[in-house]
């Protein structure tokens, strides 16, 4: 097996940081899991599960600034990290890298026995609630026990694994210099849409709304009216014609990023995936 290590940043966002390492410490190990907390002045996890913390004083910037930022912060936590690690995963505090559950393996395994060469990308679904047909988010359950519906993102196609010492950009959306690879059995699972309420809390939160993350959050919004008004699409019909899109030749300003995928595929995810996350 390989050393795979997984890091996020957090601020202000608990109860996705205890899904967070809950997912990833049972498939990687919590000794292996690197949490950057923005801001002393928010709660941090119980601290006797072994998990690596670093702190630092949250530095107000807008979302543009910020975001760059905290890629650069990652980035050059991961190279630290790959002194003693093959891989690290970087992801957002509400995303989750799942491998299909058509493989027998488990994560670690999967990725430990796949070649890397340099980044390798989940295909990003953009799980929301639909409003017609699902009930408000218990969060004491898992979320895909709750949450069937979510949309094919290009935007959550995101580069989540380094094998090599680069520097990811905004979001880990992508890497710096470096081609863009799709796996077959991986997915990028994105959660920032899965409670209306907390969309809305985190939608009119002040210190959010003065660094420009109001339209961030309305269009979290959106992703919820989009999966109640469409109907859905079968997953498993649709994820290999994704794949191939989403890795179509891409403009020369985003050679390095997913191909914008129009019109949005809304689908019902397959049930196999229930209790994943």
């Amino acid at each position: 097996m390989k050393r795979i290590a997984a890091l996020t940043s957090v601020r202000h966002g608990e109860r996705f940081l205890n899904r967070w390492i809950s997912y990833y410490g049972h498939e990687l190990g919590y000794q292996n899991l690197f949490i950057i907390l923005d801001g002393v002045d928010q709660e941090g996890p119980d601290p006797d599960l072994g998990l690596n913390l670093h702190w630092f004083d949250h530095v107000p910037m807008s979302r543009v600034a910020g975001d760059k930022f905290r890629a650069n912060r990652a980035s050059v936590l991961a190279h630290e990290l790959m002194k003693t690690y093959d891989l690290v995963i970087g992801t957002d505090v509400d995303e989750f890298l799942v491998l299909d559950p058509h493989r027998s393996e488990g994560l670690l395994q999967y990725i430990s026995q796949r070649p890397i060469t340099g980044n390798l990308s989940g295909m990003g679904i953009d799980v929301a609630r639909h409003r017609l047909r699902e009930h408000d988010l218990d969060w004491s359950k898992p979320f895909l026990d709750q949450r069937q519906y979510g949309v094919i993102s290009d935007r959550y196609t995101k580069a989540s694994i380094l094998s090599e010492p680069h520097f990811w950009g905004s979001g880990f959306h992508r890497v710096k210099g470096q081609p863009f690879e799709i796996d077959p059995y991986l997915y990028l699972l994105h959660f920032g849409s899965v409670d209306d309420l907390e969309t809305n809390a985190r939608s009119a939160d002040q210190e959010r709304v003065k660094s420009g993350w109001s339209g961030h959050q309305l269009r979290r919004n959106a992703v919820s009216d989009l999966v109640s008004t469409c109907e859905p699409n079968d997953g498993d019909k649709a994820f290999d014609n994704a794949r191939h899109l989403l890795s179509r030749r891409r403009s020369l300003i985003s050679w390095n990023k997913p191909r914008q995928l129009k019109p949005h595929q809304v689908i019902k995810i397959p049930a196999r995936f229930r209790g994943l996350v």
